[in-house]
């Protein structure tokens, strides 16, 4: 009866399976069979979203487009993207599908909004900054960002480039200023709105989980109750 969840992956490779643990963790389940089947599409090589975007780099729709239509031929009923620098292509890929898909995005607007929080940080990548996704949708609840400066967001592409070649603690160094900058400057919980994010502040996600927005865990929520949702719908009928 599970329903199969797709995952189109790989950017990072850490962070897709720690999105997977995510899922795992959340899944309340009892047994093997309890947990919900997953296909993952994990191809680290898909070009650099943030340089396409950034004016200097291979166009990396089509390799998703090819990723995408993978796990739709796989049998997934579900598809999400555990990065959201490649939210930016969001818009084209579930006009297209032919099955459910879950935002990362809308799914932490969401959640900010169920939280009734009026200013946030927005920790992410340069081109999802300058794409402005989350504070054009944060925007339409009434919710104020805070943003990174220049210097800072350096730093923050710096320790998410490190988080990717697997240097975590170099990761957590550069980031962890910024994300604590963001707090004494009034924000009530800082986004965590790149995968590799949640990975180096794992720490401060534990111990202050009510000022982190971790885009991972929450769009892993979202896959929870998705299978869930469809699984008692399913025995109701």
């Amino acid at each position: 009866m599970n329903k199969k969840l797709g995952i189109l992956g790989g950017m990072g490779p850490l962070a897709t399976v720690e999105f997977m643990l995510k899922i795992i963790s959340q899944t309340p389940a009892h047994n093997d069979q309890e947990h919900i089947p997953m296909v993952v599409s994990s191809v680290p090589q898909i070009p650099d979203r943030t340089a396409f975007i950034m004016g200097h780099g291979q166009d990396p729709y089509p390799e998703l487009k090819h990723s995408f239509e993978q796990l739709e031929q796989s049998g997934a009923e579900c598809i999400v993207i555990p990065c959201n620098t490649a939210h930016y292509w969001y818009p084209q890929l579930s006009a297209t599908s032919h099955v459910h898909t879950i935002s990362i995005i809308d799914s932490v607007v969401q959640e900010a909004q169920t939280r009734r929080y009026k200013t946030v940080g927005l920790l992410a990548t340069t081109a999802t900054m300058k794409a402005r996704m989350y504070q054009q949708k944060l925007n339409q609840y009434h919710i104020e960002v805070i943003e990174t400066d220049d210097t800072q967001q350096r730093d923050v592409m710096q320790g998410i480039y490190e988080v990717k070649a697997g240097n975590i603690e170099k990761g957590k160094a550069l980031m962890l200023p910024v994300f604590e900058s963001m707090l004494a400057q009034g924000a009530e919980a800082v986004i965590l709105g790149c995968t590799e994010i949640p990975v180096a502040l794992a720490e401060q996600n534990l111990k202050q989980p009510q000022q982190c927005l971790d885009s991972l865990e929450i769009l892993a929520k979202c896959c929870v109750d998705w299978s869930y949702e469809e699984q008692t719908a399913a025995l109701a009928s």
